[in-house]
C-alpha cells in the first residue's frame, strides 16, 4: 500500500440508502420495501499533479482498478475502516492562483470493516 495522508484534505465513509417498491403480489398486505446500503470513499485532495508518485497520477494511473484501503479518522485512539474501493481520475486543475483541492468519491466493493481502536486488523492495506 501506499500512505497518501499528507495529500488528503479531507475524507469521509459514506453509506447511500437505497429503497425500491417490494415485488407487487396479489395478495395482503404490500410486500416490505427493500433497502440496501452501498459505500463510498469521498473526499478533497491537494492537486500534486507535478508529483510523479502523488495522489492526482496515482488516480490517473489506476481508473477503474479495485484497490484496498485502510483509513483512520483521528489519529489517536480511534477505530480503522478498511476495505476495497474502484479508483477513478481526480480533476486537475482550477483557479489560478490559490492552492488546488479535488473533490474525489471512490465506490466501496461490498461493506467496510470497521475495526476497535486498539484491535490489530488482520489486513495489511493501506
Amino acid at each position: 500500500g501506499t500512505d497518501y495522508g499528507v495529500q488528503i484534505s479531507n475524507v469521509r465513509l459514506e453509506a447511500n440508502k437505497n429503497t425500491e417498491e417490494g415485488t407487487p403480489t396479489l395478495g395482503v398486505p404490500k410486500p416490505p420495501a427493500i433497502v440496501t446500503t452501498t459505500w463510498s470513499l469521498i473526499g478533497g485532495a491537494i492537486q500534486d499533479w507535478e508529483d510523479a508518485a502523488g495522489f492526482i497520477k496515482y488516480a490517473f494511473d489506476n481508473d477503474g482498478v479495485e484497490v484496498a484501503f485502510s483509513w483512520v479518522p483521528v489519529t489517536e485512539g480511534g477505530p480503522t475502516f478498511s476495505g476495497q474501493c474502484v479508483v477513478s481520475p481526480i480533476t486537475i486543475g482550477g483557479d489560478i492562483a490559490t492552492q488546488l483541492i479535488s473533490d474525489w468519491e471512490f465506490p466501496v466493493s461490498g461493506e467496510p470493516t470497521w475495526t476497535p481502536a486498539g484491535v490489530r486488523s488482520t489486513t495489511s492495506s493501506k
